[in-house]
């Protein structure tokens, strides 16, 4: 043997181990892109999952919303008047005020408040059942 060949033989042995770190690298590169690629996956499920939440609970409060407005508007079946409004409603209460003049049927009337506690002067001390008795026999 000369010198050349062992300089040769450790040139092949070098290259070798450089081959093998470099598939080493690549595989260990793969895994994680694979760990990226499964973490991405997890990821953009869990955003779906919160962007179907955040958009029911969107609807359930444009819903509770919508109720509210309608029941103090003095609507008698607000759950039906509900299914008639319409889902991009800028201004839900002059919808509400619209929607009542043409239906005056599904709201109450306003009720005359005549004070905190107006009584008139005639049953101003009865009692509940007092009060009933009189009501039946037609007193008042």
């Amino acid at each position: 043997m000369t010198i050349e060949n062992p300089r040769k033989m450790m040139k092949a042995r070098q290259q070798k181990i450089a081959d093998f770190s470099e598939r080493l690298f690549k595989d260990a590169g793969k895994k994680d892109d694979k760990k990226q690629q499964e973490q991405k996956n997890s990821s953009n499920t869990e955003t779906e999952k919160l962007k179907k939440e955040l958009e029911n609970l969107k609807k359930e409060n444009f819903n509770l919303k919508t109720l509210s407005a309608l029941e103090k508007s003095g609507c008698i079946k607000p759950d039906l008047v509900m299914k008639a409004v319409p889902k991009n409603c800028e201004n839900l209460q002059d919808w509400i005020d619209t929607f009542k003049s043409e239906n005056e049927i599904l709201f109450k009337e306003p009720q005359q408040s005549h004070g905190g506690a107006y009584k008139p002067t005639n049953c101003a001390n009865l009692s509940p059942s007092e009060l009933m008795n009189n009501f039946i026999r037609g007193i008042y």
